[in-house]
């Protein structure tokens, strides 16, 4: 009876072991992860004028990647490929985002709309990607 136990405390420990190897494995290299939220910049201590639509790119691995292009991806697999706003910190392209760091690049809201309004389409179907050099496009949900 106690080398039973014995035996199923060790394959207990071995499977446990497996699983963390995995996981460990899956977060070796880098983890890109696209997101959006709205932006009113504060440059200086003043309110830029407009509102923006930020991409945000985190790297949630353990490597760096390089992120050479973003943009918006429309129905029927069309993409934008999209210049950041002048504003102060942006990063220029490419950029290598390194472990647990994040880059956001911004699109004016109008412009936004009036991609919208030219596609007939709604903002619900507009879906933010990066595209990260030897991983290829990362895309994030759909705006809301």
């Amino acid at each position: 009876m106690a080398t039973l136990v014995i035996s199923l405390c060790a394959l207990a420990v071995s499977v446990f072991s497996l699983v963390w190897q995995f996981i460990s494995w899956l977060r070796n290299g880098p983890v890109i992860k696209v997101t959006t939220h709205n932006a009113i910049p504060v440059i200086g201590g003043s309110v830029v004028q407009g509102q923006y639509l930020a991409v945000a790119a985190t790297n949630r691995g353990r490597a760096s990647a390089t992120v050479t292009s973003w943009g918006l991806l429309l129905p029927g697999d069309v993409s934008t490929a999209s210049d950041s706003a002048p504003l102060p910190g942006v990063e220029p392209l490419p950029h290598r985002l390194d472990p647990y760091a994040e880059a956001s690049w911004y699109i004016d809201q109008d412009e936004v709309d009036r991609i919208c309004h030219q596609r007939g389409i709604t903002r619900a179907e507009i879906r933010p990607f990066v595209f990260v050099s030897g991983q290829g496009r990362k895309t994030g949900k759909p705006l809301s």
